[in-house]
């Protein structure tokens, strides 16, 4: 059965074996895991040199302004069954040792791929994206409702521009 994932779990699949960034897909080993946990899956698991293995859910979104203001953080909104689940994942994988974190993957649509200079980018199949890093736990600490009806909640944008980091600052190449 062929494993389908969004354009930005591509992307982001595609920067970690770019960067040589050991890590393994959920979706293709979920099948094989007892199931009725009813707990919402994250999407990888990461392990970065020289740093703690992540518990990564992989958050998608568009950015509209990035080339104008030089800045994708527009977007910052998950869904209180993110926060759960991923909750739950950490205590069960023991947070000493898996990181639970939010990889939000920005879309830059109003980039040119092929002409991205900025820090942070990364072109996959035509598109430009970034990547910014942020630890469950940090999230947590900020986040407000942002919608009853969806469940959702989002960090305001001067608090997540503290708590995020791109990746490239974290999570070096692979040293081969």
């Amino acid at each position: 059965m062929a494993v389908k994932r969004s354009h930005y779990e591509n992307a982001f699949e595609a920067y970690l074996n770019h960067r040589g960034v050991s890590f393994v897909s959920v979706e293709d080993v979920r099948h094989f895991a007892p199931s009725g946990t009813g707990l919402k899956l994250f999407d990888y698991i990461v392990y970065p040199s020289g740093t703690p293995a992540c518990l990564v859910d992989v958050k998608g979104r568009k950015s509209f302004a990035a080339a104008k203001t030089g800045e994708p953080r527009e977007k910052s909104w998950v869904t209180r069954a993110d926060i759960e689940g991923l909750t739950e994942w950490g205590e069960i994988f023991g947070t000493a040792d898996f990181q639970p974190t939010f990889v939000f993957a920005y879309w830059l649509s109003d980039v040119d791929a092929n002409a991205s200079d900025t820090a942070g980018d990364f072109a996959y199949a035509g598109r430009a994206y970034s990547f910014w890093l942020v630890a469950l736990a940090d999230y947590c600490r900020h986040y407000k409702p942002l919608s009853e009806r969806w469940d959702t909640v989002t960090v305001p944008r001067d608090a997540f521009a503290t708590i995020s980091t791109p990746l490239d600052a974290i999570w070096l190449p692979a040293p081969c």
